[in-house]
């Protein structure tokens, strides 16, 4: 998870160099400033938000850093990760 909160200006620039994306009648500048705002809102469903803009990342610096990595492997293996999560939760539910 990354914090987008602050700084809320830059973002909107950054996103403001893919004009074209945004002048051809899609509102990409709208849409990910709205999916920041709802990954906040939804990120604790149960708690106050500490954080009114965030975005989910992958840290990809072990590719970097080790060039014989498969990218497939690395990824599938956090994909893994993720489904053995979700079933443990759901198993604690019943």
């Amino acid at each position: 998870m990354l914090a987008c909160s602050a700084r809320s200006n830059i973002a909107a620039a950054l996103v403001g160099v893919f004009d074209s994306q945004v002048s051809g009648g899609k509102r990409y500048d709208l849409a990910t400033a709205g999916r920041r705002l709802a990954h906040a809102t939804y990120f604790a469903s149960h708690g106050t938000d500490e954080e009114s803009a965030i975005n989910f990342a992958m840290d990809l610096t072990p590719l970097v850093a080790d060039p014989t990595l498969s990218i497939t492997d690395y990824v599938l293996g956090a994909v893994d990760r993720f489904r053995a999560d979700v079933e443990k939760r759901i198993r604690a539910v019943g």
